[in-house]
């Protein structure tokens, strides 16, 4: 049984991270909590059943001995913490975005090769249900090579937005930084090396001066393929899509409901139309159906739980982190340029 410890007590390790681990208990157990506010740790491990919790993680680790520790804080303590769990050899899983820079990134890099442990980044993302499926749709050659890609995400005002006090606001970008990572390490899962980058942020509500923009058209090109993203931070609803542009066909994916679609019209012919129209209806009912007999039957995986799942296994059995430090390190240099760009208020390409 793999021993765990969680640091940081906000939303991403109450509601993700922390009701993953307790549906691993097969693999592995939380046995400490660490968080400098130790009266919110306190009231969160009795919630969860966490035996015990500390303010002090150079304490933690000398009474517990963790082989995984889980960081769920804010980036700016990404590269100190992660770094001294390793140093306290365990294995680290790191929420996004790895670090504020390709320099702790590589300092993070550097402290798991020397003392022979693994990092695996929460690009949890990857592991929706609907995302995987583009990627197995698209790697068995359903729908050719990769012709582009495009992804819409969409947050609601009251989520960030609206809040001045939001950690986010003081990210470099802004509610860019806290989700931007998903959309680059997104695209990143089919366009390895992204060479040119263009961005374009507008202001839209007035009414929150602390946000630069809620509205940002980005475009991430590689040698072969590109990919145009879509971020909106002024509606009140929740979107996430994603859609593969295949030389054959297009997949289309709802990383919420989890369907995923199939796509072909080559020609307009009104039967060759309504041909496609009801494939995709079917496609559509097929997988609204799975969705729902696995949430109905209970056994339907959040994201978290299968990156949990994955990364326990991958300590246990010494195979590769689902999402190795590199690929976190990949996503920092993408951000990095988007960042630069969008201060400079140029559009490059």
């Amino acid at each position: 049984m793999l021993k765990v410890a969680v640091i940081g007590t906000g939303l991403i390790a109450t509601l993700k991270h922390l009701p993953a681990w307790k549906r691993a208990k097969d693999v592995a157990r939380v046995v400490a909590l660490c968080d400098v506010d130790i009266a919110r740790a306190a009231e969160v491990a009795a919630k969860f059943g966490i035996p015990s919790t500390y303010a002090n993680t150079r304490e933690m680790y000398d009474k517990e001995g963790p082989d995984i520790v889980d960081i769920c804080t804010p980036p700016k303590t990404h590269k100190t913490l992660a770094v001294e769990a390793l140093d306290a050899f365990s294995h680290v899983l790191l929420e996004k975005p790895m670090a504020t820079s390709l320099a702790e990134c590589d300092e993070i890099l550097a402290a798991a090769q020397r003392v022979n442990r693994k990092v695996c980044l929460a690009h949890s993302d990857l592991f929706y249900p609907a995302f995987m499926k583009a990627r197995e749709l698209l790697e068995s050659g359903k729908v050719g090579p990769l012709a582009g890609m495009r992804i819409f995400l969409a947050t609601p005002v009251d989520y960030i937005t609206s809040k001045p006090g939001h950690w986010a606001h003081k990210l470099r970008g802004g509610v860019l930084g806290e989700t931007g990572p998903h959309v680059v390490y997104m695209t990143l899962a089919f366009i390895k090396a992204i060479r040119h980058v263009q961005i374009h942020g507008q202001k839209l509500l007035k009414d929150y001066p602390w946000s630069p923009f809620e509205d940002y058209r980005i475009t991430l090109a590689g040698e072969d393929a590109v990919s145009s993203i879509a971020l909106t931070y002024a509606t009140r609803h929740w979107a996430a899509q994603l859609e593969i542009w295949g030389r054959d066909g297009i997949i289309t994916a709802d990383l919420e409901s989890q369907a995923v679609t199939l796509y072909r019209r080559g020609e307009l012919k009104p039967v060759d139309v309504g041909v496609s129209t009801v494939k995709v209806a079917a496609d559509l009912v097929r997988t609204a159906a799975s969705s729902g007999l696995d949430l109905a039957t209970r056994r339907y995986q959040t994201t978290h739980d299968l990156l949990i799942q994955k990364f326990s296994a991958s300590v246990r059995d010494k195979t590769p982190s689902p999402v190795p430090p590199e690929d976190g390190r990949e996503s920092i240099r993408v951000l990095d340029l988007l960042m630069e760009h969008l201060e400079k208020g140029a559009v490059r390409f």
